[in-house]
């Protein structure tokens, strides 16, 4: 019988305390990355490696500009009993790793997600942004969330064609299936319309409520204390909410919703990343339509796809409109939920992007 293929599951926030979550159904099993379902194709052991022993080492790293300096340290120490590092924040949590990497001191291959964009320095002759280059390009494959920053990524680490061909992964990643089986709305007896906005600095919820202003549709808007709207005054018919909620909260809200938008910044779409792709792939999952900032970034096409629309005036008046547009034919606004929940189920789910990853695993350790 062939041996399970063993990932160490290395991460920059506590995947423990998402795990213990998903086992008591408060969250669903895609913020974990594909751990479950790799684990069920019977194929793979994933381990989860604990992110935080020895405070006083991420104290040291500061200082050293290593982030999470203790999961490396202590990483070392076991990667005898593994055969590959996957990382779903590689560039915050592979620094130690990668520089040792280079060094020719650590073997094991090392996958990262790539989700957002690499290199940020402004110079790109700098030192720095050379060093971070020869960092980065240590890993053995990426599996990106967008074939565009794909291009991107692969022209910023001057990557070979015989590399972008080695290393570099176009995967989609998708939602869980089981748990959103299930969910069904539930609308209280003096229930009024209204469309749902959730997420955190790259939103613009300025722009978004101006666009509300003269709309006879009400606005339910989910931030955090440091993203609250910076208006004088909220239109009557827009709400914000900064307290924590839970994600059954969250979801109930989507899914009472008469579609959900995502209205990003526009500075920072076109940077390199995949920002609103989370709260879009709860909006499929849930059978919502979905309002967006167009993003060149994301790999899923709300038009041709039939589950929503671009705005591409990201400016207040170019949200009116488009939110009247969306606002104004109910039999649409359906056939966009149940078209983006047939996507759910046969394409954009998790099973689907844990497949995707076990093959860019298998390629990489057979190659190793």
């Amino acid at each position: 019988m062939k041996e399970k293929t063993k990932i160490l599951l290395i991460n920059s926030y506590s995947f423990e305390k998402i795990y213990h979550n998903w086992e008591n159904g408060i969250n669903p099993s895609h913020y974990l990355m594909g751990k479950v379902e790799l684990e069920r194709t019977g194929e793979f052991v994933v381990d989860i490696h604990p992110h935080q022993k020895y405070r006083w080492l991420d104290t040291v790293g500061k200082y050293l500009k290593i982030p999470y300096l203790d999961q490396q340290i202590r990483a070392l120490f076991s990667l005898k009993h593994y055969d590959l590092i996957f990382m779903p924040y590689p560039l915050s949590t592979s620094r130690l790793l990668s520089l040792l990497k280079m060094a020719g001191l650590v073997k094991i291959p090392m996958i990262g997600l790539a989700h957002q964009n690499f290199i940020y320095y402004k110079k790109k002759d700098s030192i720095l942004n050379q060093l971070a280059i020869k960092r980065i390009r240590q890993f053995d494959a990426f599996a990106f969330f967008s074939r565009r920053l794909l291009e991107k990524t692969s022209a910023d680490l001057k990557l070979s064609h015989e590399d972008i061909k080695q290393k570099c992964f176009s995967v989609q990643w998708g939602a869980d299936l089981d748990f959103y089986r299930n969910i069904k709305a539930v609308k209280p007896p003096d229930h009024v319309p209204y469309a749902v906005c959730a997420g955190t600095a790259d939103r613009d919820y300025d722009m978004l409520i101006r666009a509300f202003e003269n709309i006879p549709l009400n606005l339910k808007i989910y931030c955090t204390p440091n993203t609250i709207p910076q208006a004088d005054r909220l239109p009557k018919n827009v709400s914000v909410d900064t307290t924590w909620v839970p994600y059954d909260k969250l979801l109930q809200a989507y899914i009472n919703a008469e579609f959900i938008i995502i209205p990003l910044k526009e500075e920072i779409k076109n940077k390199g990343n995949t920002y609103g792709l989370t709260v879009l792939l709860d909006a499929i999952a849930v059978g919502k339509p979905v309002l967006m900032t167009y993003h060149p970034f994301l790999d899923i096409d709300l038009e041709k796809e039939n589950i929503g629309l671009w705005v591409k005036d990201n400016t207040s008046e170019g949200w009116a409109n488009r939110i009247k547009q969306m606002n104004s034919d109910g039999q649409l606004l359906v056939k966009m939920g149940q078209r983006a929940k047939e996507l759910h189920v046969s394409k954009y789910n998790i099973e689907n992007f844990a497949r995707q990853l076990g093959k860019i695993f298998h390629e990489v350790v057979e190659r190793a």
